[in-house]
């Protein structure tokens, strides 16, 4: 998925009905909520359960995994990207189960076939793990109180929280290099329990992951600003996974036939609140 696409993803919204004419069924039940591309080109996926596509992410994930728990997720842009998936794959249902981010990206998490997390597949974390091609692109937001002096020019002065082992974390410790404190968080839902409870003054975050949060907050939490740190999104495998290229051919058959494009703008574009565009871009220098 392109830069270009992705800031204009949420003003796309309007046009979904026009864009999202792809032959589809509703899933039943296996597949939750998802529209599921009816009689699409298979490519066998060799799963680590007969039948199911597990998938392991840090949860909860409220917009990305919708459900209370586990056994109750039901939609979501992550989730159906993972339905449609394992629709091509020839698999009958997918499981979600949770795992640290921590332990996915250097590669200690087991028993999983895929992680779909938005994740940047750096060369650091590909010692450990395997990736698929892009499936979409997307960069660095900075959330705080709405209330906040957070500027460009004061956030290296403010208490910083960030993902560990995320880019963020990466960049705020050696590009950033703040004098204030930087604290690092095992999962995004603690990082925002933090900024709430004023334990920090900033987050940093995918602005995709960012924005959602804001617009949950009803007016509590603000993006502020975006720094052109990320890239290009990626599904992550185990090592020596089987699943990799299969998965990339699925990937290239959702993009040509616009099924990629149709799962982004039913289940991303509404909860973003915003588009990614009209959130100022600070310079890292």
């Amino acid at each position: 998925m392109s830069k270009v696409f992705m800031k204009s993803l949420l003003a796309s919204a309007v046009l979904f009905a026009c864009v999202a004419t792809v032959p589809a069924v509703a899933g039943e039940g296996a597949f939750g909520r998802c529209e599921l591309r009816e009689n699409p080109a298979k490519h066998a996926l060799t799963p680590a359960h007969q039948g199911v596509l597990t998938i392991a992410v840090p949860l909860p994930s409220p917009q990305a995994y919708q459900g209370n728990t586990p056994e109750t997720i039901d939609g979501g842009y992550l989730y159906c990207l993972g339905a449609e998936i394992a629709n091509r794959g020839g698999l009958e249902k997918i499981v979600v189960k949770n795992a640290s981010f921590e332990s996915l990206v250097t590669g200690k998490a087991s028993d999983f076939d895929m992680s779909i997390w938005d994740l940047f597949p750096t060369e650091e974390r590909k010692k450990s793990v395997d990736f698929s091609g892009s499936y979409r692109f997307t960069d660095t937001g900075v959330i705080a109180k709405a209330g906040s002096d957070v500027t460009a020019r004061t956030l290296g002065t403010k208490r910083i929280g960030v993902l560990l082992g995320s880019v963020q974390e990466k960049f705020v410790r050696e590009k950033l290099k703040p004098t204030g404190d930087v604290r690092i968080f095992q999962s995004n839902d603690d990082m925002w329990a933090a900024l709430m409870a004023n334990q920090i003054d900033a987050a940093l975050a995918d602005t995709e992951t960012a924005l959602p949060r804001a617009t949950a907050s009803n007016g509590v939490l603000k993006v502020f600003g975006r720094y052109p740190i990320g890239g290009d999104v990626a599904i992550l495998f185990p090592k020596n996974s089987k699943n990799v290229a299969p998965t990339d051919q699925i990937l290239a058959d959702m993009r040509a036939d616009g099924s990629l494009e149709a799962i982004e703008l039913k289940w991303l574009a509404p909860i973003l609140g915003a588009p990614v565009s009209s959130i100022a871009e600070w310079s890292t220098e």
